[in-house]
């Protein structure tokens, strides 16, 4: 079952994405060589999981977000991340390989404005519940970020 709770008034936004854990940072892009008018570039691409897991973000957001909306509050505001992958039938993975795939695409659905200003990171990589992979996600803003400079 998916969810999704926003809880605007202490900045939360809680993400349940059934089915689907984040690609290791390996399977989320690949280099490809990109012609320029300026020569041949080494740039990265996207790969179908990385884009697939990303879009989930984004569906099961729901438009929920965090992320202030002036620019002085965007350079103000601190993020923390926690999050549970709860890996399926033979599914492995390094739970610092996730962390990519998980902020662009929370970055990409609107729920923070940008993954530099996570400054909390927490990941749990279970193995208790193989018939029901999954992946939780919980991004909040740290308290008295926002309220720090009016307080000076």
């Amino acid at each position: 079952m998916s969810t999704v709770s926003q809880q605007q008034s202490s900045g939360v936004v809680r993400i349940s994405i059934p089915g689907l854990i984040p690609p290791s940072v390996n399977h989320y892009k690949v280099p490809v060589i990109a012609r320029t008018r300026n020569g041949p570039k080494k740039t990265y691409m996207v790969t179908p999981e990385g884009k697939a897991f990303k879009e989930a973000v984004a569906i099961f957001a729901r438009g929920a977000s965090i992320a202030p909306s002036t620019a002085a509050e965007q350079r103000e505001v601190r993020y923390a991340l926690y999050v549970r992958v709860f890996l399926g039938k033979g599914q492995r993975g390094d739970g610092d390989n996730f962390w990519k795939c998980v902020a662009d695409g929370l970055t990409e659905a609107g729920v923070i404005h940008s993954d530099a200003r996570v400054k909390r990171w927490r990941l749990d990589v279970e193995d208790t519940d193989r018939e029901n992979p999954r992946t939780e996600i919980a991004a909040k803003v740290i308290p008295g970020t926002l309220t720090r400079r009016k307080n000076l």
